[in-house]
C-alpha cells in the first residue's frame, strides 16, 4: 500500500535549503463521478528535508553528497463495491476493506550523483479497526448522498506491517522549467507484496519558495499480492475476499496533476487513473486536493546573511 505520493509533489530543493511542512491530502472517486472501489482517502503528511538530526543519520543509506529527507504520515483508505446499495456479499466484485496506518520513510538523495535511495515501514490496522464505515457513513450523510451499505461484509480485521524499497534517479535537475525522473519500488509485507516501475514528468516552474508546475506519473505495478482484495496475510479469511486466480498481476496506473508554492504555502490538485485490479472489474479513476504549510524554513536566513 502506497501512503504517501512523495517522489511527486516533493521540493524539488537546492543543496541548501531546508525546511519541515506538513501537508494535508484528501482523494475521492466523487471528482471523477463515481463511487466505487478505492472510494476516498485521507492523508496527513510530515515532511524534514535536508534532515540535520545527528541520531538519526544512522536509518539512511549512505550515498556521496548525501541529503537526506524524512517523511511520515498517516493515511486512512477506504474501498467498497461497485454498488453501495446492496446489503448482501457481491460476487465477483471487490469487497469493502478500510486501512488505517502509519508510514515512515527515510530518503538519502545524492545530489552530486542525482539518484535517491529510500527505505520506508508502514504499521497499521485494515478491517473495522481503521473505522472505514463510520468514515464514508458521515461523509455520506454530510453531502446528502446514499447510505452505503454492506460494511458488515468487508474484510477481517489484520495487521498491516509493510517494509518497502527503492531507487529514484533524477535528470535536468540544474534547469527550472523541467525534471525527469524513473523510479523501482519493492514492498514486501502482510497487505501489499508488488513491485512499481514510475516516471514523473514536470513541467514548470521549479524554485524552492516560488513553484507551479504540471506533473505526470506513469506507473507500472507487478502484483504478487493486494490485501485490500484478498484481506491481510495471516489474518482470518474473508468470504468477500477475491479468489487468488482472479486477482490481475500486471497493473497500469496514470496521475496527472498540478502543483502550486507561494512562500510558505502550498496545494496539489491531481486525477489518477487504474486499470483493472481483478477480472470482472472496470478500470477506475478518482481525484484529489491537498494544500501545505511550511512551518519552518531558512529561506529567509540565507537571504539575509548574503
Amino acid at each position: 500500500m502506497v501512503v504517501f505520493g512523495f517522489s511527486a509533489h516533493s521540493q524539488i530543493a537546492d543543496s541548501l535549503y531546508q525546511y519541515q511542512s506538513f501537508e494535508l491530502m484528501y482523494e475521492n472517486d466523487v471528482f471523477t463521478a463515481s463511487d466505487r472501489y478505492y472510494s476516498q482517502g485521507i492523508l496527513l503528511n510530515y515532511e524534514n528535508h535536508n534532515l540535520q538530526v545527528d541520531w538519526l543519520k544512522p536509518f539512511f543509506f549512505r550515498v556521496p553528497d548525501i541529503e537526506r529527507n524524512l517523511f511520515n504520515g498517516i493515511a486512512q483508505k477506504a474501498y467498497t463495491p461497485s454498488t453501495i446499495t446492496s446489503d448482501s456479499i457481491q460476487p465477483w466484485d471487490r469487497p469493502y476493506a478500510a486501512t488505517i496506518a502509519y508510514t515512515t520513510q527515510f530518503s538519502s538523495r545524492s545530489k552530486s550523483k542525482n539518484y535517491t535511495l529510500h527505505w520506508n515501514l508502514s504499521l497499521g490496522f485494515i478491517g473495522d479497526a481503521a473505522f472505514g464505515e463510520y468514515t464514508q457513513t458521515t461523509i455520506h450523510r454530510w453531502i446528502g448522498g446514499t447510505k452505503p451499505l454492506g460494511w458488515q461484509h468487508q474484510l477481517n480485521n489484520g495487521l498491516i506491517l509493510n517494509l518497502g524499497f527503492g531507487i529514484t534517479k533524477s535528470f535536468f535537475t540544474q534547469t527550472r522549467w523541467l525534471r525527469l525522473e524513473f523510479s523501482d519500488f519493492v514492498t514486501v509485507g502482510t497487505l501489499t507484496n508488488d513491485m512499481r516501475i514510475q516516471g514523473a514528468l514536470k513541467l514548470g516552474y521549479i524554485a524552492n519558495r516560488r513553484q507551479f508546475y504540471v506533473y505526470y506519473l506513469p506507473e507500472l505495478r507487478i502484483v504478487a499480492y493486494d490485501g485490500t482484495l484478498q484481506g491481510a496475510l495471516f489474518a482470518k479469511p474473508s468470504e468477500a475476499a477475491v479468489p487468488v486466480s482472479k486477482v490481475e498481476r500486471l497493473i497500469s496506473e496514470q496521475e496527472i496533476g498540478v502543483y502550486l508554492r507561494y512562500n510558505r504555502f502550498f496545494a496539489t490538485a491531481h486525477v489518477h487513473y487504474q486499470s483493472r485490479l481483478f477480472r470482472y472489474a472496470w478500470n477506475h479513476a478518482w481525484g484529489g486536493l491537498s494544500i501545505g504549510y511550511n512551518l519552518w524554513d531558512n529561506y529567509w536566513k540565507r537571504e539575509v546573511s548574503k
